[in-house]
């Protein structure tokens, strides 16, 4: 498995390979990982070296990616909070410059350890996942030196493609090449209709496999005695922020709210829980927050567990660009799994349609400023009035509990690997 980002790196990359680490031992599968070194990324979470199995082995390699060097400059204690513009435009001259994306620094380190670790043991299948796409790279050329059962896994669709911009034509007919040598090769597995769909009209004939992303059902079994205290009215945001995906709008609409309902402002508190860009904390001065909003670096993700558990509404905020309208964020189904209310900011498109067929709590456009306020409004009347739980169906769902989507990988895997002889 070449995973590029794994404990103790955090991050919302890291769950899902290593949902797949620990529970496919259960249907026959040993894994060892190919991972760059753990202080390689600017978002960090040690606790989570504990759900590592033992049976796992795990290399580590060195990397010359691009947030290995901003690691180096950052420091180990840096806070996690990074310029946005400084930030911005770091990305687009590494999209300019480095193909597929700034984690190209890694292939070759990735490579040659993967190929060492197969001239000394027998593998049956070679996983890859992204993004960054760099790591499909790694292993296509480990496939092709190897003849290994090749699982492309996209967690999101090809970044400098379809989500993001590419700077050039010339760019764009590049990574279009890349991602179709990915999808000729490789069986693909994707995380939503969405992408499944796109990449069937682009590529007839790839192999393609759907495998949504999910919650780890053992992990929230430890918080489920939690509850929220009645007071104040908690609303809780774990997760990354950055230029697309900004807490500005919503920070507009939570002042909007208040001014109309000032008796509610001693009784709201919301907290923002992970990395940022700083125009997120900006923002909290301007629209005049100071004492509602407070933001808290990264805590290990059992105490996040716990916190979010804590919360009365458990804030989803999706990016505006409608490039995005298709994306799943896999903090979702964590949110589902712990059976609390959900407040999410997306526009029309999967993620939405999930809330609402779920009936899980209200969504908005994240650009509507009135929308989100209403929004607002409706489930602090519903938390005054005492009946926010009975309001929305909070109900397990167990299809989304990641032990059931490794074993749908491992059967996956079962059939790539069923005509290789021993």
């Amino acid at each position: 498995m070449l995973v590029p980002f794994f404990p103790p790196m955090g991050g919302g990359g890291v769950y899902r390979p290593l949902a797949f680490v620990r529970h496919l031992p259960r249907h026959g599968w040993r894994t060892t990982v190919i991972t760059p070194p753990g202080d390689a990324f600017w978002i960090s979470d040690p606790g989570l070296l504990e759900r590592v199995p033992p049976e796992c082995r795990v290399v580590r390699t060195r990397t010359l990616s691009g947030q290995w060097w901003l690691a180096r400059g950052r420091g180990s204690r840096a806070p996690q909070k990074r310029s946005s513009r400084g930030f911005g435009a770091a990305r687009r001259a590494a999209a300019a410059l480095l193909l597929p994306d700034s984690y190209v620094g890694w292939v070759p380190f990735a490579t040659r350890a993967a190929l060492a670790a197969a001239a000394g043991e027998r593998f049956d299948a070679v996983y890859s996942t992204s993004p960054p796409e760099s790591t499909h790279l790694a292993a296509a050329r480990v496939q092709s030196r190897t003849g290994l059962p090749w699982i492309a896994d996209f967690r999101d669709p090809w970044m400098n493609l379809h989500l993001l911009e590419p700077p050039t034509v010339l760019h764009a007919g590049l990574h279009r090449r890349l991602e179709a040598r990915v999808c000729a090769r490789a069986e693909v597995v994707v995380t939503t209709r969405w992408h499944e769909a796109m990449l069937r009209g682009l590529y007839p004939h790839a192999r393609l496999t759907r495998i949504a992303n999910g919650y780890d059902g053992e992990e929230l079994a430890r918080v489920a005695g939690v509850s929220p205290a009645r007071r104040p009215f908690r609303i809780v945001h774990a997760g990354m922020l950055t230029q697309k995906r900004s807490a500005v709008v919503f920070m507009a609409a939570l002042q909007r709210w208040l001014a109309s309902t000032p008796e509610a402002r001693g009784e709201v508190e919301v907290e923002f829980l992970g990395p940022r860009e700083d125009e997120n904390e900006v923002a909290v001065g301007r629209f005049g927050l100071h004492g509602v909003v407070r933001f808290r670096d990264t805590v290990p993700h059992g105490e996040t567990l716990r916190i979010e558990r804590a919360a009365h509404v458990l804030l989803l905020i999706k990016h505006a660009n409608p490039r995005y309208d298709g994306l799943v964020p896999g903090k979702l189904y964590e949110y589902i799994g712990l059976g609390r209310p959900v407040l999410a900011l997306a526009p029309a498109g999967e993620a939405r349609a999930l809330v609402d067929a779920l009936r899980r709590g209200e969504t908005a456009d994240p650009s509507d400023v009135d929308g989100i306020a209403r929004a607002l409004g409706v489930m602090f009347a519903h938390h005054r009035a005492g009946r926010l739980d009975s309001a929305y169906d909070l109900s397990t769902r167990p299809e989304f509990d990641r032990s059931r989507q490794a074993g749908e990988l491992a059967a996956l895997l079962d059939r790539a690997a069923g005509g290789r002889t021993p």
